[in-house]
C-alpha cells in the first residue's frame, strides 16, 4: 500500500491497465490505463486498496474498493476516515416516508418504476482524488476508476445530489404527483387522469444525458414492487411480494430443525429478513430480540451454533404469524400515537390502567406467594399492557397503530 500523506513511487506496477474489470458489462470507458508507454505516470503519489467483488443478480460482477483498508493501523488512515458521511446527505425514501405519503392521500394513484443504468458509475470524481481511489487487481496491476466507486462511505450521499435534482427536474416536467426513490429504484406516483407514460420518462432521461436501463422499468399500473414491498396505489395497502411470505417460512423452518448448527452469518441474514417484514408486522419486533441476542453470544465468528430454546419458541411465533396473517394490509402508520395511556402495578393491590379519560382498575384475588421464582411485579406491568390493548381494542383503536405506553 501507498502511504496516503506522502508521496512515493514504491509498489507500482508499469505493466498498467488497458481493459477493464470483467464485469461483463461491455463498453466501459471509465477505467484508466494507469501509465503511458513510456512509463510515466500524471500523479506525484499514488495510493492502492484492496479489490472486492460481489456477484449481482444478473450473474455479472461489481467491483468493489475497499476504502476502510487498512484496519486498526492509526499510521496509516484509511481514506473513509478523511471523509465525514454527514457531509454528503441525501434524501433516500425509506419505507415510513412511502408509508406515510400513502397514509396521507386519499385519492387512487397510479405507479411506475424505474431503474437506474450502473446508478453510481455515471457519477464521476475529481481529478485531485484520484490518486486515493486506485485498486490492486488479482495480476498485481493497478487499476483507477473514474467514477463513483463502491466502498466509499461517501458514495451514497455523491450519487444522492445529482439524484434528487433530477427528481425535482421530473417532478417539474411531468405530471406526477410524486417520485420516491431508494438507491437506483424510483417509485414514480401519478393520478389516475394524469397523460404521463414511463416511456415518456424515459425518452426524457436519455436526452438529459442520464444513463437509462430501458429493459427494467415498469409502466404506471395499481401495484409496483418497490423496496421489498407491494405497494397498491388504488387500495392504500402495502403486502410482501408473491411468493416472499412462503420462502420467509422455509427459511425459519430451517433452523426450527432440530440439532442443526449455523454459522454467524446465518444469524446476521435472517435477522436481516425478519427485520424487513417488521415494517408491515411491527407487532412481530418483540420475538426478534433473542436472534440479536444469540448474535451478541457468538465469541467465535468461526464457530457453528445451534439457535437458543428462547429463539425456537420466537421463530414458532413468526412461522405461526406468517402462515395466518392476511397477506394484504392497510398501510400502517409508523408514528406513535400518545394516547394518554398510563399503567401501573402493585403486588399489594394490583393493576391500575388509563386510557385518555377512561380508566380501570383490578385488584388481586389473592397476594403473590414470595417463597417462589419469578418477578411477580413485571408479570403484573406485562398484564397491565395486556389490559391496556383490550381496552383500546373495546374503544375502537384501528389495527396497526402504535401507541406510547406510560409505566408508573
Amino acid at each position: 500500500m501507498i502511504h496516503p500523506t506522502e508521496p512515493q513511487n514504491g509498489r507500482t506496477s508499469k505493466r498498467g491497465h488497458h481493459g477493464q474489470f470483467p464485469t461483463g458489462a461491455g463498453g466501459r470507458q471509465d477505467v484508466w490505463p494507469l501509465f503511458a508507454r513510456d512509463g510515466s505516470t500524471p500523479f506525484q503519489f499514488l495510493r492502492s486498496s484492496p479489490l472486492g467483488a460481489v456477484e449481482n443478480s444478473d450473474g455479472l460482477v461489481r467491483p468493489i474498493n475497499d476504502l476502510s483498508f487498512p484496519y486498526d493501523q492509526p499510521s496509516i488512515p484509511s481514506v473513509n476516515s478523511f471523509v465525514d458521511k454527514d457531509d454528503f446527505s441525501t434524501t433516500w425514501d425509506d419505507f415510513n416516508t412511502v408509508a406515510s405519503f400513502f397514509r396521507n392521500n386519499t385519492h387512487q394513484l397510479q405507479l411506475g418504476l424505474f431503474d437506474w443504468e450502473k446508478a453510481y458509475h455515471q457519477i464521476p470524481t475529481k481529478m485531485d482524488q484520484c490518486p486515493y481511489l486506485l485498486v490492486r487487481d488479482f495480476e498485481g496491476n493497478l487499476l483507477l476508476d473514474t467514477r463513483i466507486t463502491f466502498g466509499g462511505v461517501a458514495g451514497c450521499g455523491s450519487f444522492g445530489r445529482p439524484a434528487d435534482a433530477w427528481k425535482e427536474i421530473m417532478i417539474a416536467e411531468f405530471h406526477l404527483v410524486h417520485v420516491f426513490w431508494w438507491v437506483d429504484d424510483n417509485l414514480f406516483v401519478k393520478a389516475t387522469d394524469s397523460t404521463t407514460s414511463m416511456a415518456n420518462i424515459v425518452q426524457r432521461l436519455l436526452q438529459l444525458g442520464v444513463k437509462t436501463n430501458e429493459k427494467k422499468y415498469s409502466e404506471f399500473t395499481n401495484k409496483q414492487n418497490f423496496i421489498g414491498f407491494l405497494w397498491d396505489g388504488t387500495n392504500q395497502t402495502v403486502e410482501l411480494p408473491p411468493g416472499k411470505r412462503e420462502e420467509r417460512i422455509k427459511q425459519i423452518e430451517a433452523f426450527l430443525i432440530p440439532g442443526e448448527k449455523f454459522s454467524i452469518n446465518d444469524a446476521m441474514v435472517i435477522a436481516g429478513r425478519l427485520n424487513h417484514v417488521t415494517y408491515i408486522l411491527p407487532q412481530l419486533r418483540c420475538y426478534i430480540h433473542s436472534t440479536y441476542q444469540w448474535q451478541r453470544e457468538w465469541y467465535n465468528p468461526s464457530a457453528r451454533r445451534s439457535i437458543t430454546e428462547e429463539m425456537r419458541a420466537d421463530l414458532s411465533q413468526w412461522k405461526f404469524t406468517l402462515e395466518h396473517f392476511l397477506p394484504t394490509r392497510l398501510i400502517p402508520d409508523p408514528c406513535p400515537t400518545d394516547v394518554g395511556w398510563v399503567g401501573d402495578a402493585s403486588t399489594s393491590y394490583g393493576i391500575g390502567v388509563l386510557v385518555g379519560s377512561r380508566w380501570a382498575r383490578f385488584r388481586l384475588t389473592r397476594d403473590p406467594p414470595q417463597d417462589q421464582p419469578g418477578n411477580w411485579i413485571a408479570w403484573l406491568e406485562t398484564v397491565a399492557i395486556w389490559l391496556g390493548l383490550l381496552m383500546l381494542l373495546d374503544i375502537g383503536a384501528s389495527p396497526g397503530k402504535v401507541f406510547i405506553v406510560h409505566h408508573r
